[in-house]
């Protein structure tokens, strides 16, 4: 089905971002790096951060930052995660 003024070859590419737009980190992201540089940190910060931290630390792990969880206590729920190359708390 074909719509009057629509060019589906054109407009159907697949456009990419400047590098400059695809190393920018939102402002979630930056807050939980800015955090995580200054030595590790738990869940329970990184919620205060932004609520769905798990996302922005894998978009970070994405941008090619090495955000790991080390340590996590199942009876509390609550995990530490850093920076690579950083030392435990």
């Amino acid at each position: 089905m074909s719509q009057p003024g629509f060019d589906f070859a054109r407009d159907s590419i697949v456009r990419t971002s400047a590098p400059a737009e695809r190393t920018r980190l939102s402002r979630q992201c930056g807050a939980i790096l800015s955090r995580l540089t200054q030595g590790p940190a738990t869940n329970v910060e990184l919620a205060t951060l932004a609520l769905k931290y798990t996302g922005r630390i894998s978009d970070l792990r994405r941008s090619g930052y090495q955000v790991t969880a080390y340590d996590r206590n199942r009876q509390t729920g609550v995990t530490w995660y850093r920076l690579g190359g950083q030392d435990g708390a």
